[in-house]
């Protein structure tokens, strides 16, 4: 019989094979007609001084609102302070830069639930609900930039699915939040022929789940976290702009938050480490919808992909030396924890 653990690494090693699979093909469809050459000359002829000391500077910088954000999610749980909640968001991101099939996201809640002495279970689900947010801004970001740039018939494919996706999804959570207890009770009931011990512990972890969406019934929280939420958004579609004038392309908001929605709904998709190949096809097909030529759409998209790459996993892999964490022992403690396999109690803290 194989144990919890071999059936972990065997998904993991499934996801990991796919992703790199669908990175190859998006690499090659990158790199397909383009000139080499060309590419090397978009690169080296880039004006790197101020954009590209002044890009990640950005980019760093709306981390610090999204921790912020994360401290607001959590203010009816307990009072994590600024720098904290902004370490355990970028180890997420960090995490999600070295390993497959966004497990940095259960990295993530692994870090936050020894910071801030919550159960995995609701650091996840806290995770899930700032993803929600996040593909609405994007969303609507979408929108706005389609209403001045006509999008293609696959542009428009993406905004669909995109809309059905996270309006499916922000339905669920506010039936949760406004029907917390009929959402339970229900849950009691399907779980009723199980075992009662896995009843139980099933139960526990929807719980303090569902406890994720206390922050919503405050209106004046709710009304912060979906300010911090656009805030995120438009300081990382800043970043996206000042990028456009280190390749000669104007100072476009337009083709910045058109670059920046495509390509972060384009890295929904399964993919290697980092995003590699799903982010360059896509931020490159968003600058093609302008007319700006195939090597310089590609070079922008390397080196944006480049310029928030590099210091995130930097400061995220510095953060886990700090707290005296390690990746791959997170890797392997939290997804236990989270489903209580272990038999220990899932705050770590």
């Amino acid at each position: 019989m194989r144990t919890v653990t071999d059936r972990r690494l065997s998904r993991r090693l499934s996801a990991l094979t796919i992703g790199v699979l669908l990175s190859g093909v998006f690499l090659a469809l990158s790199l397909r007609r383009i000139d080499v050459h060309g590419l090397r000359q978009v690169l080296a002829e880039s004006q790197w001084w101020p954009w590209y000391a002044l890009a990640p500077m950005i980019y760093m910088a709306g981390h610090f609102v999204r921790g912020q954000r994360c401290r607001t999610i959590l203010r009816p749980h307990c009072d994590l302070d600024l720098w904290t909640a902004t370490n355990c968001t970028i180890i997420g991101y960090a995490a999600n830069n070295l390993l497959p099939a966004r497990m940095g996201e259960v990295v993530r809640a692994y870090v936050l639930g020894r910071k801030a002495a919550v159960s995995v279970s609701l650091a996840l689900a806290i995770t899930f609900l700032e993803r929600i947010l996040d593909g609405l801004v994007i969303t609507l970001i979408l929108v706005l930039a389609g209403w001045f740039a006509p999008l293609p018939p696959w542009g428009r494919q993406l905004l669909g699915v995109a809309a059905l996706v996270f309006a499916s999804v922000t339905l669920a959570v506010v039936l949760i939040t406004a029907a917390r207890r009929f959402v339970l009770d229900l849950a009691r009931r399907v779980t009723t022929p199980l075992p009662p011990p896995l009843a139980h512990r099933l139960l526990a972890i929807l719980e303090r789940a569902v406890g994720a969406t206390d922050c919503l019934r405050d209106a004046t929280l709710a009304g912060k976290i979906l300010l911090l939420s656009v805030v995120v958004w438009v300081v990382e579609g800043t970043m996206f702009l000042v990028v456009l004038p280190a390749f000669h392309l104007p100072a476009s908001p337009v083709m910045a938050g058109m670059a920046l929605s495509v390509t972060n709904l384009g890295i929904l998709v399964p993919s290697s480490p980092g995003y590699i190949g799903p982010f360059h096809y896509f931020c490159m097909q968003a600058l093609l919808m302008f007319g700006v030529p195939q090597e310089t759409a590609l070079g922008y998209a390397i080196m944006v992909h480049l310029l928030y790459y590099v210091p995130v996993t930097l400061w995220g892999l510095a953060a886990l030396a700090a707290y005296g964490i390690r990746l791959g022992s997170a890797v392997r403690t939290a997804p236990a924890a989270e489903i209580g396999i272990s038999g220990e109690p899932e705050v770590a803290g």
